[in-house]
């Protein structure tokens, strides 16, 4: 019974922090705010100026290695287009690195205000440019094949564990035989649904990555007029499959919840 009220309490912590997304969800650098230090003599402003743009840009490179130490640790088969795909994600960090490095370097010939403003302005192009983009799919290609997996996997063993408790205390005839199966009924199918989910968001990841490699096609007349007169549909894509797999995961624990308190109250506990 102690080991069914834990599973219950790890349920609660888990369904909570779900409300708050995922923990590689993108944190952001402001290098706009980097060109406003006034108020402080022209040397003191170069040198904090100075200070403040290396702090940022070691911090930024510091993301791109814990995204790149993220995707190295997702491991594939040989010679698969998943692998290839990873491959090529950790290239495009090491190219991140590179620049941020670069402009590190670059801050140790400043000599004058005009000339970190313009660094701080290719910082800042970049990041909203070809980072942002690269950034993103980065994101995405992680929470598909290691955020979301690794929540499953802990998702499947908790129904398992808790189906196990329930049948010990049926065992016990603490509590009347096929009391909980409606519930557990319920879990599975939640449980399936992000499995599913899960599985869609792999498929479209790969069949993206797929098109990307081949020949854009021109687009007609016709193609162009048929898209300014269909309505806009939600766009579906890896990142929303996932999440949307992960919320059912939230609803999963929120059963598991109630299904504790129901529990406790036949047990005569609550």
């Amino acid at each position: 019974m102690k080991q069914l009220i834990k599973y219950f309490s790890l349920a609660t912590l888990f369904a909570l922090s779900l409300f708050v997304g995922p923990a590689i969800k993108a944190q952001s650098l402001d290098f706009a705010q980097l060109i406003a230090v006034d108020d402080i003599a022209p040397e003191e402003r170069l040198a904090k100026k100075i200070e403040l743009t290396t702090d940022a840009l070691k911090k930024a490179d510091g993301r791109v290695v814990d995204m790149r130490t993220k995707l190295e640790a997702i491991k594939f088969e040989d010679k698969t287009p998943e692998l290839e795909l990873r491959d090529k994600l950790i290239e495009r960090t090491n190219g991140y690195s590179t620049f941020y490095n670069d402009k590190l370097a670059a801050l140790t010939a400043v000599k004058s205000i005009e000339e970190i403003d313009l660094i701080i302005d290719e910082v800042i192009a970049y990041r909203e440019g070809d980072y942002a983009t690269g950034a993103k799919e980065i994101l995405e290609f992680t929470l598909v094949y290691s955020y979301t997996p690794s929540v499953l996997t802990l998702a499947d063993q908790r129904l398992e564990n808790i189906m196990k408790d329930v049948v010990r205390l049926e065992g016990l005839e603490l509590i009347e035989p096929n009391v909980f199966v409606s519930r557990t009924d319920e879990a599975k199918a939640i449980l399936q649904k992000a499995h599913d989910l899960q599985t869609q968001a792999v498929t479209l990841l790969m069949e993206n990555y797929t098109t990307s490699l081949l020949v854009t096609p021109e687009v007609t007349p016709l193609e162009i007029t048929l898209t300014e007169v269909l309505p806009v549909l939600p766009l579906v894509t890896p990142r929303s499959l996932a999440e949307q797999s992960l919320a059912e995961v939230k609803k999963l624990y929120e059963l598991y919840i109630e299904t504790g308190n129901k529990v406790g109250e036949t047990l005569g506990i609550n």
